[in-house]
């Protein structure tokens, strides 16, 4: 990789670490046969300020900051791009289709979830998690079995045309099972408390989604069969 490019990305990490009030404090460098980067995250808190993956109680609502689908949206940025494969998706999306596809998922992954973290401090809820490499579902697993409840997922929001191409690729998108990259926060939250959260995420610019509720159980995930998409 030309040296110039890896100047770029070390930079960028720097820049984005300095828009969210960070510090680049050093790092190191490894040989591997393709080109990736990554990160470490060390900060301290106030235990009052945490919000932990346990917490979540029967009644609670799931509120969900970010729609999903950045799995398909990258497989289409790699198909796309060769001749001999961007047939594939040019079979469920037209060529502009595809391209706004993979915009709008760089959109949502490189859009801070600062603002929820500062919302979170305002109306602070009973549990919450990133949504990431175990998708929705899995993570919402999460929450589930730390706190004992069942979690009912009744709407799952996700990018327009992105469940086309999951169904492509077989990724679960329309199940919740899908990996996502840079998610939204999955935050339960007490029903009389829903509309003071959202407020105040609207009031940082973030557009959020109420996807399902706690049940009584004892940590599973059941996604409705019905469930409501939400294309964005």
């Amino acid at each position: 990789m030309p040296l110039e490019i890896a100047v770029e990305i070390l930079r960028g990490i720097r820049d984005y670490l300095e828009e969210v009030g960070g510090s680049f404090v050093g790092g190191h460098t490894i040989f591997n046969p393709w080109p990736l980067s990554g990160g470490e995250v060390t900060a301290v808190a106030h235990p009052d300020q945490i919000v932990y993956q346990r917490g979540a109680k029967v009644g609670d609502v799931f509120v969900l900051t970010k729609p999903l689908g950045t799995q398909p949206a990258m497989a289409v940025y790699r198909t796309i791009k060769d001749p001999d494969t961007c047939e594939m998706v040019l079979s469920v999306l037209s060529r502009r289709e595809a391209e706004e596809l993979v915009e709008k998922a760089i959109k949502f992954m490189t859009t801070s979830n600062k603002p929820v973290a500062e919302a979170m401090l305002e109306v602070k809820p009973n549990a919450a998690t990133d949504v990431t490499g175990f998708g929705l579902v899995g993570h919402a697993e999460n929450i589930a079995r730390e706190s004992g409840v069942d979690v009912e997922i009744q709407a799952i929001p996700v990018m327009k045309n992105a469940v086309q191409v999951s169904e492509l690729f077989s990724y679960g998108l329309e199940r919740g099972e899908a990996a996502e990259t840079s998610g939204g926060i999955l935050v339960a939250l007490p029903r009389k408390r829903v509309d003071e959260f959202m407020d105040a995420l609207r009031s940082r610019g973030v557009t959020a989604y109420i996807i399902g509720e706690a049940k009584q159980g004892n940590g599973k995930v059941t996604v409705k069969p019905d469930v409501e998409l939400i294309e964005v």
